[in-house]
């Protein structure tokens, strides 16, 4: 059974493997090998997500067994920075729970719009939960050319 539970700093390391995994797995089916790496970065990822997750913003995570294998966050102004999932787990509606959390939450706090820089398969997914694309977007990573989705929902 896989349960949703908010964020703990022990999960920095975990957060950092299943985002990799994510990227280089299903990542790959839209994106070049050099726009993975890319995409993944040089940079330290655990201390990476340690310091995000320490900003202010909410962030809950799927756990299975004692193991993370989904996380979400938003930020205080409605931003989604990340919503990754183990390939073991994808299109199994874990992605989909843990959103249903985060928009939960999002319509408490009194928030009126949520939006995401989606990658090619985030786009196909919030499509069907009802975000909307409001732009493509190209840009660099390290002089790599890579692209995503700027997509908001109104709640």
């Amino acid at each position: 059974m896989i349960g949703i539970r908010p964020y703990r700093e022990a999960d920095a390391e975990a957060l950092a493997a299943v985002f990799e995994r994510a990227v280089r797995t299903i990542g790959a089916r839209d994106y070049s090998p050099d726009q993975v790496e890319a995409w993944i970065g040089r940079e330290p990822r655990a201390e990476r997500f340690r310091a995000k997750m320490a900003d202010g913003r909410r962030c809950w995570v799927a756990d299975q067994a004692g193991r993370v294998v989904a996380f979400v966050d938003l930020e205080t102004d409605g931003h989604i920075d990340f919503l990754f999932a183990d390939p073991s787990v994808a299109g199994q509606g874990v992605a989909a729970r843990l959103l249903d959390e985060l928009e939960a939450t999002a319509r408490r706090e009194g928030l009126t719009r949520l939006y995401v820089e989606a990658s090619e398969a985030a786009r196909r997914f919030f499509l069907r939960r009802g975000y909307a694309v409001q732009a493509r977007r190209d840009f660099e990573i390290g002089g790599v050319p890579i692209h995503n989705y700027a997509m908001e929902r109104r709640l």
